[in-house]
């Protein structure tokens, strides 16, 4: 049985996908194998992916926690519309994982000014990073991308007082299959949501250290979530890691609400 992908394509249903997602958000063996079950039975040839994923939230409404990390994609895709939250957002995931970063520098190229989204640096080499993002299903990262972030790299490191020692480009969607070419014949390193040329792949990196965005809360509305990015809080353990007093210091939002948020949400986390 095939099914559409949000980008159109066609896929084969693979009923352990659906499983493996729920035992990686938090579920048990058992009880991902029952929701699968459930699932399948309801999807039918030509299902969109986006069909499924409603099914699937469906039948883990009793399990909160396993429900809000099982939608992790989809809460990437919130911490927009623009892309400065999610180069905070990458910039924090690398923090992480030991490198130590600076966001929205401005370097100047051999041509031209640039701005670089995130600047890494671990182990004696530093990197520049550009953190491409899209807040709509079925986009996929193409060459045009890859290029653009090969091409201001080559102008930053022509200007000898730069100490670069590569280039990345991190994105929330797939690649396509021509930008992996790109990336791989030019030596780009490239974190994408499924696919890495330097390991992990981005979801992997969230789910390894629970790295998960404020937007898995569908409790915190919209205008408190843009509160908290102003005050660069972007991680779900570190909104639970603080006191009301401290984020309401912050971002102004009412002592009553952080503390009814907070009681919601602490149980997302512990897993």
């Amino acid at each position: 049985m095939e099914i559409i992908k949000s980008d159109g394509r066609r896929v084969a249903f693979r009923k352990s996908k659906i499983a493996s997602s729920i035992v990686r958000a938090g579920g048990s063996r058992e009880f991902a194998r029952e929701v699968a079950g459930r699932v399948s039975r309801k999807v039918h040839s030509g299902a969109t992916t986006e069909k499924i994923l409603d099914l699937t939230l469906k039948n883990l409404k009793g399990k909160k926690a396993v429900a809000a990390r099982y939608n992790l994609k989809k809460a990437i895709m919130e911490l927009g519309p623009s892309g400065f939250t999610f180069e905070e957002y990458v910039s924090q995931v690398l923090q992480a994982y030991g490198y130590e970063t600076i966001t929205s520098a401005h370097i100047r190229g051999k041509v031209i000014l640039q701005e670089i989204d995130v600047i890494a640096r671990k182990s004696g080499k530093t990197s520049m990073i550009e953190a491409k993002y899209h807040n709509s299903r079925g986009i996929r990262t193409n060459t045009k991308v890859a290029m653009y972030t090969h091409a201001r790299f080559l102008d930053v490191v022509s200007n000898k007082k730069n100490s670069f020692d590569d280039a990345w480009l991190v994105t929330n969607t797939a690649l396509t299959h021509s930008a992996r070419d790109y990336s791989r014949g030019v030596k780009l390193r490239v974190i994408s949501w499924d696919y890495s040329s330097v390991g992990k792949t981005l979801r992997e990196m969230i789910e390894a250290e629970k790295l998960y965005p404020i937007t898995i809360f569908t409790c915190v509305s919209k205008k408190v979530r843009e509160k908290l990015f102003h005050a660069k809080v972007v991680l779900a353990k570190d909104l639970v890691e603080k006191d009301i007093e401290e984020i309401h210091r912050k971002t102004g939002v009412d002592r009553k609400y952080i503390g009814a948020v907070l009681n919601e949400i602490k149980g997302i986390c512990n897993v």
